[in-house]
């Protein structure tokens, strides 16, 4: 049987288009389906096609309920995409394995893989289950349909047919009780014979034909014709008349509705849907005009013609026997060779029919099986006598005709397909090499042969030339047939050697796709796929083969010039190709699901044998201390871990090993488990363990660096100063870079505040007061720091610098004043005069300044003296360089000054540069914008590298220089040193906040994103939920917004935003920034519960729920009124189906507990106004069904007495019915016996007589066990009267029958043993006294004596004719 191709299945409503004809096959078959599977235990259904058939449970169930037989099957509650190809495949090859009907041959699965329907292909799924309505349906209804001559007249097209069939003398043949051709035809026949022509209805095809509904009338009205009036129906429209037949065909006929009017009233209907439907009327036909006795007639008809065809064939072998023993010249046995050939082979046409099987199992009868042997003969003696003729040419003609024919058999000889395709490969291999190895010889045969026939004589040796003229032309064909011939082996050859692979892959395949044992079986078979895969280099293998076949396919199809053979050629390639894609995408995944398997083995073996040791452990453990319970304890979440990891693997190792492994696993996890449960509830309270340490560590960790911080500050506000203006004026930068860290070191300080806060709960209440202590003191000692002493030391920072300039001005005119007077050059009045007023003028400019440096002295001393603070300044080095001032200004020695002015000018200017440098890039980095991740990262690292010793250089050269600058110039110079000291000051105060901006940023962006993620899942929640459900929806809301989901990271990057904002000043953009994600944040938050809050309380869940709390209470009222009202009926043995099937309600246990199940589900997912108001109705229902349950208790009781009483007597009923059907098929079997044509008939049909009365005498031992039990349920319980009576006329009914049996069995081996002998008799007599009559030469007186007793014997003969011909 062919599947019908997805080409053919695509455009076979053309005016359909593909996506509609595919709907309406889909519903047909799927109806079909269903029609079926409510026969199965328990009914299945099946709601959508492509997707329920997906894991091949319901396509098993389906074949089961089919052909009534058991098929293997993977079950589970997930099951895996290998198990669903493993179900498929064993529902393929079932088919595979079936034959069909008509052809005699394999189910022929073309194009149609596992893995295609696990893909739920719509083409594919449709060519699958059409292939099974044409097997199962439509040819086993057609093949028992009557003779088509018996329901036709004889007019009737396939009565014509069968007529015309040769032009060979007219020989009567039986029709054969099945209509002709393949099921479609047989349907199509059927339909037009029975119902369509009675009523002038042209039914051509299975399409349009159908569209007016006509023709499903006619077929109602030929089974029923009560139902239908046709001339109501001729009146009516096309949707009319097709919605009345079909209701009238489920309603009366039973015949299940799959078809729609809107289906067929279409210009080209689907003809597939329509044959599955008019296939259902075939098992409600009744054969009206078919009979036994037609039958019968039939089959002695045949009989006769193969008797006579028997005697032509053995005349015709000893006729030729006689002519091969008869003298004559080669060209006058040649001759009647010829003769005998033609009659042979115009015979053969008229026998050919007659030898065709007509039992289903496709087995030859005695007389086929006879005509067979004898026709094999014949053909034998033709053959022999052909190749006598041909060796008997003289010389090396003789020799040329032996070798022809070899090669003629090697040409013709079937090719024997065996079982295995490489056994088939094998033997087209032996037979290529014998076909090369007669070849050989060709070349020098033909030349011998070309001059013979040019010479029409052997070495002058004359040729008969009708013989040579038939060679010539059988050496023609040889020549022109070996080439091709042997590039047809070649191609089947290759051809089977790659389905040969293609089978063992396909066996392998399912050896590796089963249920797995255990660890070392499971690496075993991994051993055996690498071994198979890459040590037989399984891909390098197949490529090899295909590209051999291929090659061959090429050359195969150049050489025949055939279309259809070219095309199927192509097809088979294209299909293979198809195959190996899918067979080599399972082998490629087989290896990854087998090293799942080993790796979960793995892991539950480590799990399962760690978590052991550990719960030994940990329950002695639970009698020690609190402190080791809890030491020990404290990695207890990485054991939550584990058991999760063992439950997850045994779980997978469950669904995907063999029964056995899998209960094993399965007690070994509830062991397991069950020691868990007890433990955790126990020690649950540990599991916080590690992350209290956290937080202890998380709290030192604040401390410590709180603590550092503060020892840093300490060191540095009490570390011994030279009071001087570059000293103290570091001093301040110091303070100020303090006051700068000051804010983060308050939010630590709140964090450890709150990480403390935390630990209160785990922590003993002596270490938390210390705690607290603690965090009191470094807050008070924050509070404290910087404030009077950055206050007190930058009041030192202005006389400080007015000193500074002072004692610059000081040596200044100093030393203009010191190179006045060292000028011994003549001077004049005039130049005289001008130095005095200039010393003058200098010397005036040094008392000044010594003065205002003296003021500033004391200014300086009296803030030293009165500050506490600043006790760590040491002011000895100012007082030292005032005392030298106050000597300088008494002596001329002024040179000494000047000399560093030259070099202090230099290592100005070069500091000044690296510190305009810095600032720039500063600058620039403060400005940039860009990815804030990326910029945080840049800038972090630069303001980071940040070095104060650039500015710190920069200073000192510039007091440095100062000293030596005239006052004019000084204050240029102060300007530039006070614009670039301000603008680093600017920067050291404007980095750390312009990395908490950029921090804000990176975590706002990120929050974001977050924000996106949820608000795209409740977007998509919202859309999905009338498709998806509410209760899906819940547990995927849950899943995502799951403590560590996106929500989570949503409020700690928010938190982490307010930490940072912290550390800002109020009113900084970044607060701005702060406000708008909470808002943002507090909004999709707001939407997470609305959406949670609707989807809780969305009532689709309760659907289901409802709709079997409604069936549940109506069945429950239903069985307690009919309770009472049987509840006197339970002692009537007549009564116990009805009260037994009243009581057993203990199925709806189930509904029940589905419905607490479901409750206890739904409670977490719905509302609680909902869940309280449900959970009280189903707890009344509970109620009153276990009352209903105590009543039936009662009721059970009573009728258990009388069941077995009841059963007892079915069995009894059984038996009886057996016994008489028996009875009468041995009956049926002797009638049939003795009305046999000929005694060996009868003698065979005797012997399968026989072998039915054996099975009939064995049923004595089962009437009599159910002696013995009916004793023994009287001595029990008790047996009816009509139950004795029963028994009683089982033995009488048996006796009688075997009585029966016997004087049957004797009287018909009496009567066959007679009719042999007379059988005997007659043809003895008929051959002596007819046959051999003429051979006798008597005298005239022995003449007629014989005559008298010939004459004699002949009336005996006619008395006992007349005599059997009366009985």
């Amino acid at each position: 049987m062919h599947v019908i191709s997805r080409k053919r299945c695509f455009y076979s409503a053309a005016s359909l288009t593909a996506d509609e004809q595919e709907a309406v096959q889909k519903r047909t078959f799927t109806k079909w389906i269903n029609s079926h599977l409510a026969k199965h235990k328990p009914p299945l259904e099946v709601n959508d096609l492509f997707e329920d058939i997906k894991d091949g449970v319901k396509l098993l169930a389906l074949l089961e309920v089919l052909s009534g037989q058991r098929l293997p099957r993977e079950q589970g509650r997930q099951l895996k995409r290998i198990h669903w190809v493993s179900n498929i495949g064993t529902a393929l090859k079932f088919l595979e394995g079936r034959k069909s009907v008509y052809r005699g041959s394999p189910i022929k699965l073309v194009n149609i893989h596992a893995t295609d329907i696990a893909d739920g292909r719509p083409s594919i799924v449709l060519g699958l289950i059409w292939t099974i309505i044409l097997y199962f349906q439509i040819e086993e209804l057609t093949s028992n349909l009557p003779a088509l001559q018996a329901l036709s007249n004889s007019n009737s097209s396939v009565e014509s047919i069968t007529s015309s069939g040769t032009g060979s003398p007219p020989m009567k043949r039986k029709v054969v009780n099945k209509f002709k051709g393949n099921a479609k035809k047989a349907l199509l026949q059927w339909v037009q014979c029975t119902a369509a022509k009675n009523f002038g209805i042209e039914v051509k095809d299975f399409g349009p034909s159908w569209r007016d509904g006509v023709a499903f009338h006619s077929v109602v009205h030929a089974i029923r014709p009560d139902l239908v009036d046709m001339e109501v129906v001729r009146r009516r429209s096309n949707r009319e008349n097709l919605e009345e037949a079909f209701s009238l065909a489920e309603n009366e006929l039973g015949i299940p509705r799959l078809l729609d009017p809107e289906d067929v009233d279409v210009d080209k209907p689907d003809e597939k849907s329509i044959m599955t439907y008019v296939a259902q009327f075939l098992k409600h036909y009744p054969n009206p005009h078919h009979s036994e006795t037609d039958g019968q007639q039939d089959e002695r008809e045949e009989r006769k013609m193969l008797r006579e065809l028997k005697v032509f064939l053995d005349q015709l072998e000893r006729d030729v026997l006689r002519a091969q023993g008869t003298e004559g010249s080669l060209a006058d046995k040649y001759q009647a060779f010829k003769n005998f050939r033609v009659q042979y082979e115009m015979k053969k046409k008229q026998t050919d029919p007659l030898l065709q099987p007509v039992q289903k199992d496709g087995k030859l009868s005695v007389d086929q099986a006879l005509v067979k042997q004898a026709w094999d003969r014949v053909s034998t003696r033709l053959l022999d006598w052909h190749i006598h003729l041909d060796k008997s040419l003289p010389g090396p003609l003789g020799v040329i005709g032996a070798w022809l024919h070899r090669a003629e058999m090697a040409l013709r000889e079937d090719i024997p397909i065996q079982h295995a395709h490489e056994e088939t490969a094998n033997v087209l291999h032996r037979k290529l090499e014998q076909h090369k190895e007669v070849l050989k010889s060709l070349e020098s045969h033909r030349q011998t042969f070309q001059q013979i026939h040019r010479d029409r004589s052997v070495n002058g040796v004359p040729v008969p030339p009708e013989q040579l003229q038939d060679m010539a032309e059988r050496f023609n064909f040889v020549s022109t047939s070996s080439h091709a011939h042997l590039i047809k082996l070649e191609f089947w050859e290759m051809k089977y050697r790659l389905m040969a692979f293609l089978m063992l892959a396909e066996s392998k395949l399912k050896s590796w796709i089963i249920k797995y044992g255990r660890r070392d079986s499971v690496e075993l078979l991994l051993q055996s796929y690498l071994t198979f895969v890459e040590g037989h280099r399984f891909f390098e293998q197949y490529e090899t083969i295909f590209t051999g076949l291929k090659q061959a396919a090429e050359v195969y199809v150049k050489s025949d010039s055939s279309i259809d053979e070219a095309e199927g050629v192509s097809k088979f390639l294209s299909d293979t190709t198809a195959q190996w894609k899918n067979l080599a995408l399972e082998v490629r995944s087989v290896r990854s699901m087998l090293e799942e398997v080993i790796a979960n083995w793995e892991k539950y073996s480590s799990t399962v044998a760690a978590l052991q040791a550990w719960l030994e452990d940990a329950e002695q453990m639970l009698s020690q201390s609190e402190n080791a319970k809890r030491d020990f304890f404290r990695n207890f979440s990485h054991w939550i871990q584990q058991h999760m990891d063992m439950n997850d693997a045994g779980n997978f190792l469950i669904e995907t090993c063999d029964d056995t492994v899998s209960r094993d696993l399965k007690q070994q996890l509830l062991l397991l488990n069950g020691r868990w449960r007890e433990l955790f509830v126990k020690v649950k309270h540990y599991a916080r363990a590690d992350e209290v340490d956290k937080l202890r560590q998380d709290y030192q960790d604040g401390i410590n660096t709180l603590k550092m911080f503060m020892d840093a500050t300490n060191e540095k506000m009490t570390a011994p100063i030279q009071v001087s203006f570059l000293n103290c004026r570091a001093f301040v930068q110091d303070v100020e870079e303090i006051k700068h860290k000051l804010p983060a070191m308050e939010a630590a300080c709140k964090a450890a505040s709150r990480t403390a806060q935390l630990l209160t709960k785990d922590t003993p209440q002596e270490e938390v007061s210390q705690m607290m202590t603690v965090m009191a003191s470094i807050k008070e000692q924050l509070s404290n720091v910087c404030l009077p002493l950055l206050r007190e030391s930058q009041s030192l920072l202005p006389p400080l610098e007015e000193m500074e300039k002072n004692i610059t001005g000081f040596y200044q005119a100093l030393e203009k004043a010191s190179h006045i007077t060292s000028t011994t050059d003549s001077e004049g009045p005039v130049d005289f005069k001008q130095k005095c007023q200039e010393l003058a003028t200098f010397t005036h400019s040094c008392k000044k300044c010594l003065t205002v440096i003296e003021k500033d002295h004391q200014t300086i001393q009296k803030i030293m003296n009165s500050s506490k603070t600043l006790e760590h300044m040491d002011m000895g080095l100012l007082q030292k360089r005032v005392a030298d001032l106050q000597t300088s200004s008494q002596s001329t020695e002024w040179r000494k000054h000047v000399e560093a002015n030259s070099s202090l000018m230099k290592r100005f200017d070069e500091s000044r540069i690296e510190l305009e440098k810095v600032l720039k890039m500063a600058q620039n980095f403060l400005t940039e914008r860009g990815n804030p991740e990326e910029l945080l990262k840049k800038h972090t690292e630069f303001f980071g590298q940040l070095d104060q010793r650039v500015l710190n250089t920069f200073l000192k050269a510039c007091d440095e220089l100062t000293d030596i600058l005239p006052e004019q110039e000084q204050q240029s110079l102060q300007e530039t040193v006070r614009k670039l000291h301000k603008h680093w000051k600017d920067i050291q105060t404007d980095a750390p906040f312009h990395l908490l901006h950029l921090k804000v940023e990176v975590e706002r962006s990120k929050l974001m994103l977050s924000l996106q993620e949820c608000q795209a899942e409740l977007t998509r929640e919202n859309r999905h939920l009338a498709s998806m459900g509410s209760e899906r929806l819940i547990k995927e809301h849950r899943a995502f917004f799951r403590e560590k989901g996106p929500q989570s990271i949503c409020e700690k990057r928010l938190q982490l935003m307010e930490e940072l904002c912290q550390k800002l000043p109020e009113g900084d953009l970044a607060h701005q920034t702060l406000e708008t994600a909470r808002k943002d944040f507090a909004e999709v938050r707001e939407e997470i519960e609305n959406t949670h809050q609707k989807l809780m309380q969305h009532q689709d869940k309760w659907k289901e729920y409802n709709k079997r709390y409604a069936e549940l209470s109506c069945w429950l009222i239903s069985k307690e009124s009919q309770l009472r009202m049987l509840r006197n009926r339970a002692n009537d043995p007549n009564k116990y189906g009805t009260v037994k099937a009243t009581i057993m309600v203990k199925l709806q246990e189930g509904n029940l507990g589905w419905l607490k199940s479901r409750m206890a589900v739904l409670i977490e997912i719905c509302a609680d106004s909902d869940a309280q108001r449900q959970g009280s109705a189903l707890s009344k229902l509970s109620t009153d069904f276990k009352g209903l349950l105590a009543s039936l208790l009662e009721a059970e009781k009573m009728v258990l007495a009388v069941g077995d009483c009841v059963q007892f007597r079915e069995e009894v009923q059984t038996t009886l019915e057996d016994l008489l059907q028996g009875q009468k098929e041995a009956q049926a079997e002797v009638t049939k016996i003795l009305d046999c044509s000929t005694a060996r008939e009868a003698q065979q049909m005797l012997l399968v007589h026989q072998q039915l009365l054996k099975r009939l005498k064995l049923k004595r031992k089962d009437v009599q066990h159910l002696f013995t039990r009916g004793q023994q349920l009287q001595a029990e319980e008790g047996l009816g009267e009509t139950l004795q009576q029963d028994l009683q006329s089982l033995e009488n009914t048996l006796s009688k029958m075997e009585q029966n049996m016997d004087s049957q069995e004797q009287s018909l081996e009496v009567t066959l043993a007679a009719w042999q002998e007379f059988d005997s008799q007659q043809e003895a007599v008929h051959e002596y006294g007819l046959d051999k009559y003429s051979e006798i030469q008597l005298g005239p007186k022995n003449k007629t004596l014989l005559l008298q007793q010939a004459r004699s014997l002949s009336e005996q003969v006619d008395k006992v004719e007349s005599g059997l011909k009366k009985e």
